[in-house]
């Protein structure tokens, strides 16, 4: 018996760091809110072109606006989540590059806030042999458009417009991760578009809720089993 409850066991052990560890992979940290105060700590903290208080961050927590460039319905008061509920992704206050990990993912246009009339935004396949860009939102999309994607294998983010290109994972990054620490499986991320821009990250911004892929749950049956098994091989 015991060798056939040790194997579960194991799994039991491993289900928790999947069920509470971030579906967002990469080079980082979560760090807890900064004042937002556009002083370049961290990355995404910056002077933006669409007005003095309107990067990532503010349109994020709150004091966003007035700003100009607001398309597809974005709100000018931002979504005011406020920053003792969110925490942001770096290394050490840089730009760092992530995937997402298998499961199922919803994703919300929240907002755009850019100069640019066009935009392309989705994901592709990092660890494929020939990365396919498969589209989620353009300019065509509104605040509030969502889309869900369910992959058993990760996934990376990007945004194209024109002849320029930024992704979450690998070179040409460009895309920033946030975490809603009040609902621990909602996530933003902010987009930026061009390579000489402003980079205050707030292009496209979307959001995103994750459910893990069955398995994990999967695991998680597997091992209280197996505690009901111990528990009955000790009796």
């Amino acid at each position: 018996m015991r060798v056939r409850v040790i194997p579960i066991l194991m799994a039991l052990a491993a289900a928790p760091a999947l069920v509470v560890g971030s579906p967002i992979i990469g080079g980082g940290t979560w760090a807890s809110w900064p004042v937002v105060n556009n002083d370049n700590v961290p990355f995404w903290d910056r002077v933006s072109s669409d007005g003095a208080a309107c990067n990532v961050g503010y349109f994020l927590a709150g004091s966003f606006g007035p700003c100009s460039n607001l398309k597809n319905g974005t709100p000018a008061s931002g979504l005011e989540i406020g920053g003792e509920n969110l925490e942001f992704y770096s290394n050490n206050n840089a730009i760092t590059g992530f995937y997402l990990a298998p499961g199922e993912w919803t994703f919300t246009l929240e907002g755009r806030i850019a100069g640019s009339s066009t935009f392309q935004v989705g994901y592709y396949y990092p660890f494929g042999p020939t990365p396919v860009l498969i589209p989620l939102f353009n300019e065509s999309d509104w605040k509030g458009d969502t889309v869900t994607v369910a992959s058993s294998q990760p996934i990376a983010l990007y945004l194209m417009d024109g002849p320029y290109f930024f992704r979450s994972y690998g070179s040409d990054l460009g895309v920033a991760a946030f975490h809603n620490t009040q609902m621990p499986l909602t996530f933003y991320f902010g987009f930026e578009d061009r390579p000489q821009g402003d980079w205050d990250m707030n292009d496209v911004v979307l959001s995103a809720h994750y459910v893990p892929e069955p398995s994990t749950y999967v695991m998680i049956g597997a091992g209280l089993a197996a505690l009901g098994l111990m528990r009955r091989w000790r009796a």
